[in-house]
C-alpha cells in the first residue's frame, strides 16, 4: 500500500508499477478519486516468471490522464507521447489494444529499441453519448519469449454547448374558452431539455406571436408556463397561433421552437350582429300604406350558438310611418309618405328609425339584445307644379331705358314643392299669346331653385317709347324640369312712364345785378329763368335760393329775385357791398340745375361826416398867430360811405359868429387845419366870454343831398404865453391836449387817427423833433371808424407804441400805415384803427426816442 501511495500524485487516475522479486514480478495497481480526492481502489498481483534473466519492455505515458473538448476541436492535436523500450536489446512495437483503435490513431516509428508514438484523436467525439474513455495500450517486444507490458490512459471529454433543447412536443394545441379567466395558467404542460452540461443545460422561454395576437398570452421564461393577459372573444379571434422558443444558457446560446395553437371555445356573450349595414333605404314618395319596403337580419353574435332572433321598432322620427314584422325584420310603410309635405316640411325628405334585434333566450338583455338605425330617404316625385305667387301683376318702366330691372309693386314669387331637379324652375317671357317669345324681356333669375324672388329685365338694347306705347300685355311662363315636366303662367301688363330726361337749364351761366343799398323789403332785384325741354309734369320748374336767405327770396315759380328783410337799412353797402348766392332750379322728377348769383350794392349818401371827437380845446396868445404851441390844430372827420367818391369826401368851414371873431380863424377846408389869420387881443373879447371863445365846424360830404355834421371848439385866450414852434399833421384828428413829461417845457399835444388801409404824416418845425406819447392799433371803440364788421370785441396790438416809436421819434417827419402787415394781427376779421398821440419837442430835449 506504501508503494501504491508513493506512485500517486494529485492528478493521478490509474497507477501501475511493478517491481520484480526474484524470479517474478509484484504488480501493483491504484486508482484514485479526483473527487474526493481519496485512494478508490488498490491490489496486489505476484506474477511469476522462468524468465528471470529477461526483462519485458517498458512502456509509459507523458500524461496519466488527457482531457478533450468534444467536437472537432480535438482533431489534429497531440493527446499525449507513448514511450516503450525493449530492455534486452531487441525491438519493441507499440500496439493500442480493443476499442482503443477506434479512437485514436499512433504517429511514430515502431519495431526499434526505442519507440516513441504521438497520440492523435480519429474522429470527434461526443460528451452527450460518452463522456470518458480509458485508452489501452501494449507494448510487444520481437522476442516472442517475452510478455508484452500494458498502459492505460484516461480520456475524458469536455462539455461544449453543442446541444439546442429540446421540447418534449413538436406542437402543442390546448383548447380555451372565451370567458377563460386572466391570469391563469393554460395548462400548455411546455417543457424542454438540453443534455448539455452546465448553463449549457440552463432553458428559458420566449413566446413570439403577429402583431394580430399582441400580448394576448404570455410565457414564464424559467418553467415555460403560459398565461392568459388580455380577454378572448370568440367573435373576434377564433384561434391564437404562437411560436414558443427555448433558448439555453450556453455561449454562444443555442435555440429551438416548437408551434402552440390556442383554439377559442364560444360562449354565449355576445348580442345579435344585424347584417348588410348600414341601412339606407331610397323610396319614391305616394308609397300607399302596407308597402314592403325593406328587411333588416341579424344574426347571433356568438357563431357557434345561433338562437333564434325577434325584431322591434322602438324609437325614431320615423315611427308614424313604418311598422316591422317581429319575425321576419320585414319593415312596410304605416301611413302614405308624401315628400313635399310631411318629409319636405318636417324631416326635409329623411328620417331614422331603431330597430332592435333581440335573442329569445334566458340570458342577461346586456347580452342579448342589439340595435341599428334605419335611414329612410324618401325620394321627390314630380307631383307639384311650380306656383306664381299671383296670377296677375302690374310692372312700371321709365321710357328710353334698357338693361335694367322692370318695378313691380308688391313683388312676385315662384315656388315648386317638389324636390332636386323637379323642383328647379325655367322662366320665360313670352308675348301675351303665350307662343311667342319676347326678345325684349328676360326673367331675372331666368332660374330658380325651388322658390325665389321673380324680377323682370330689360335686354338686348331694348327700350320702350311713351310715345309709341304706354303698355304691354305679356305672359311669363315657369316650367319645372321633372319628366314629364309641369307648368304655369303669370300675366303681366307693363306700363311705360315717361322719362325724364332732360335737366332744367339757365338761360345764362351766371347772374350779375346791380342795384343801390336800403331798398325796401319787397323790391325786385332781378329775374332768373331756366327751361326743360321734356314735357308734362318732368318739365315743370320751381326755384330755391341757397345762401343769404334771411336778405333774398325768390320766387319759386318764376325765378324772380327779391329783396326779404323788412328793414330799409338790411342793405348797407357799408356793412356788406356783395352779395353772392346759388339758385336751384328743379323739374318734376326731381332733377336738378343751379347758376351763381351776384348782387352788387351801388352806393347812397347816407352817413354824414363824423367828427373823430365832438369837442376840441386849444390855447391862444395875444397878439400871436399861435395856436397851443403851434402854427395850427386841427379837425377830422370821417365819411363811411363809399371811398373815393362825393359820398365820402369831406371838407370843412367855421361857422360865422354874430361878433364876426371867427374871422380872426381860417380852416383848410380839405385838411381841416384850423390857423389864426389875423392876431386877437384881450380888448376884442367881452367879459361875457370869460377869457375863452366858443367856435363851430362844420364838416360836409358832397353827396347829393349833402350831409353834414359839426364839432364845438374852444379857444382858451391868455395874455401871456410861451409857445413851441408849432407842428403840423397831414391828415390827423386833433384831440385833446396831452400833458407831456415834467422837463418839457414847449410842447404840443395833438392825436390822429386813422381808418385800416389808410396812410398818414406826423411832420414838425425846424428845430423840432417827434416824440411819440403813445399809438394803439386795433379797436377800443365801436363809434371810430365804424363798420359792420365792428361788433362788440376789443383788441389792440401790444407792440403798437414800440412800433410807431421806432417809426418817429427822433425825426421831423413820418408816416405811419394803418394795416396788419405792420403792427401784427390783434383780432382777425374785424376793421381796425390807428390812434396815435405824439408831442413835437426841441431836438436837444431828445435823450432817447422811447422817452
Amino acid at each position: 500500500m506504501l508503494d501504491c501511495v508513493k506512485g500517486l500524485n494529485s492528478a493521478s487516475i490509474l497507477h501501475i508499477k511493478v517491481n520484480q522479486k526474484g524470479t517474478g514480478y509484484h504488480l501493483i495497481v491504484c486508482g484514485y478519486n479526483m473527487i474526493t480526492n481519496t485512494l478508490a481502489l488498490s491490489f496486489f498481483m505476484l506474477i511469476y516468471t522462468s524468465l528471470a534473466s529477461k526483462l519485458p519492455p517498458s512502456i509509459s505515458a507523458d500524461k496519466p490522464f488527457v482531457q478533450v473538448e468534444e467536437g472537432p476541436s480535438g482533431l489534429n492535436k497531440t493527446l499525449f507521447t507513448i514511450t516503450a523500450k525493449e530492455l534486452n536489446g531487441g525491438n519493441v512495437e507499440v500496439r493500442p489494444g480493443g476499442l482503443t483503435n477506434d479512437i485514436v490513431i499512433l504517429n511514430g516509428t515502431n519495431n526499434t529499441a526505442i519507440v516513441t508514438m504521438k497520440v492523435f484523436l480519429k474522429k470527434a467525439l461526443d460528451r452527450e453519448t460518452k463522456s470518458s474513455f480509458t485508452l489501452n495500450f501494449s507494448a510487444v517486444s520481437n522476442d516472442q519469449s517475452l510478455p508484452s507490458s500494458q498502459l492505460s490512459v484516461s480520456l475524458f471529454v469536455l462539455d461544449i454547448n453543442d446541444e439546442p433543447p429540446k421540447f418534449s412536443q413538436i406542437a402543442y394545441r390546448i383548447e380555451l374558452l372565451e370567458n377563460h379567466n386572466l391570469s391563469d395558467d393554460i395548462g400548455a404542460n411546455v417543457y424542454a431539455t438540453d443534455p448539455d452540461n452546465g448553463l449549457g443545460g440552463l432553458v428559458t422561454y420566449t413566446l413570439q406571436a403577429s402583431g394580430l395576437y399582441g400580448n394576448t398570452f404570455g410565457i414564464d421564461p424559467s418553467n415555460g408556463n403560459i398565461k392568459l393577459l388580455q380577454s378572448l372573444d370568440y367573435e373576434k379571434l377564433t384561434f391564437y397561433q404562437y411560436k414558443i422558443i427555448a433558448i439555453d444558457g450556453g455561449y454562444p446560446s443555442l435555440s429551438s421552437t416548437a408551434e402552440l395553437l390556442i383554439t377559442v371555445k364560444d360562449v354565449s356573450d355576445t348580442p345579435p350582429v344585424f347584417l348588410g349595414l348600414p341601412h339606407i333605404l331610397y323610396v319614391l314618395e305616394n308609397q300607399p300604406m302596407g308597402t314592403l319596403l325593406y328587411r333588416v337580419l341579424a344574426v347571433d353574435g356568438d357563431y357557434s350558438i345561433q338562437n333564434k332572433i325577434t325584431y322591434s321598432l322602438i324609437a325614431g322620427d320615423c315611427m308614424p310611418y313604418l311598422m316591422i314584422n317581429g319575425t321576419t325584420g320585414e319593415v312596410f310603410t304605416s301611413a302614405i309618405l308624401d315628400r313635399d309635405d310631411h318629409f319636405n316640411q318636417r324631416h326635409t325628405g329623411w328620417c331614422n328609425v331603431t330597430i332592435k334585434a333581440s335573442e329569445v333566450t334566458s340570458n342577461p338583455s346586456n347580452l342579448t339584445e342589439s340595435t341599428t338605425y334605419l335611414i329612410l330617404v324618401v325620394m321627390d316625385v314630380n307631383d307639384n307644379p311650380p306656383i306664381f305667387s299671383r296670377s296677375d301683376v302690374n310692372a312700371f318702366i321709365q321710357e328710353d331705358v334698357t338693361d335694367t330691372l322692370i318695378s313691380i309693386p308688391g313683388g312676385l314669387m315662384v315656388e315648386d314643392h317638389d324636390q332636386g331637379e323637379n323642383s328647379i324652375i325655367d322662366l320665360t317671357v313670352y308675348e301675351r299669346d303665350g307662343v311667342t317669345r319676347f326678345s325684349g324681356l328676360t326673367a331675372s333669375p331666368s332660374v330658380a331653385d325651388s322658390t325665389g324672388h321673380v324680377h323682370l329685365k330689360l335686354v338686348n338694347g331694348f327700350k320702350f317709347d311713351y310715345r309709341v306705347q304706354t303698355l304691354i300685355n305679356l305672359t311669363l311662363k315657369a316650367e319645372d324640369r321633372g319628366v314629364p315636366s309641369l307648368t304655369s303662367y303669370c300675366h303681366v301688363i307693363v306700363y311705360v312712364n315717361e322719362t325724364n330726361i332732360s335737366y332744367p337749364k339757365f338761360t345764362y351761366s351766371s347772374y350779375r345785378f346791380s342795384v343801390v343799398e336800403n331798398l325796401a323789403s319787397g323790391t325786385v332785384i332781378g329775374d332768373t329763368r331756366a327751361i326743360d325741354s321734356d314735357a308734362g309734369r318732368f318739365g315743370e320748374i320751381s326755384y330755391s335760393l341757397k345762401g343769404n336767405s334771411d336778405i333774398f327770396s325768390i320766387n319759386s315759380q318764376n325765378g324772380q329775385i327779391f329783396v326779404a328783410c323788412n328793414t330799409t337799412r338790411c342793405l348797407d353797402r357799408e356793412r356788406q357791398s356783395v352779395y353772392h348766392f346759388t339758385v336751384e332750379a328743379r323739374d318734376g322728377g326731381g332733377k336738378v340745375s343751379s347758376v351763381p348769383v351776384n348782387i352788387t350794392l351801388f352806393d347812397l349818401n347816407d352817413n354824414a361826416p363824423i367828427f373823430m371827437h365832438s369837442k376840441y380845446e386849444f390855447g391862444i396868445t395875444e397878439n400871436s398867430k399861435s395856436i397851443s404851441g403851434s402854427d395850427n390844430i386841427s379837425v377830422h372827420a370821417m365819411d363811411y360811405d363809399e371811398p373815393l367818391t362825393p359820398n365820402s369826401i369831406v371838407s370843412y368851414a367855421i361857422l360865422p359868429r354874430p361878433d364876426d371873431l371867427d374871422k380872426h380863424f381860417a380852416i383848410n377846408n380839405a385838411t381841416g387845419a384850423i390857423r389864426v389869420v389875423s392876431t386877437l387881443h384881450f380888448d376884442q373879447l367881452s367879459s361875457a366870454l370869460g377869457g375863452k371863445l366858443e367856435l363851430a365846424v362844420i364838416a360836409y360830404d358832397h353827396g347829393s343831398p349833402s350831409l353834414t355834421s359839426t364839432a364845438s371848439i374852444t379857444a382858451y385866450f391868455k395874455t401871456q404865453t410861451h409857445l413851441a414852434v408849432p407842428c403840423n399833421f397831414v391828415n390827423s384828428t386833433p384831440s385833446s391836449q396831452v400833458h407831456p413829461d415834467s422837463q418839457i417845457t414847449a410842447f404840443s399835444g395833438q392825436s390822429f387817427v386813422l381808418c385800416q388801409g389808410q396812410e398818414g404824416y406826423i411832420q414838425c418845425g425846424p428845430g423840432k423833433a417827434i416824440r411819440i406819447l403813445s399809438a394803439v392799433y386795433g379797436r377800443l371803440s365801436d363809434v371810430i371808424c365804424p363798420s359792420h364788421h365792428v361788433g362788440s370785441l376789443t383788441c389792440h396790438a401790444p407792440s403798437s407804441t414800440d412800433h410807431a416809436k421806432w417809426s418817429c421819434n427822433g425825426y421831423r417827419r413820418c408816416s405811419l400805415f394803418a394795416d396788419s402787415s405792420v403792427f401784427g394781427e390783434p383780432c382777425s376779421g374785424v376793421n381796425k384803427y390807428l390812434e396815435v398821440s405824439f408831442h413835437c419837442v426841441d431836438q436837444s430835449s431828445v435823450n432817447n426816442i422811447f422817452g
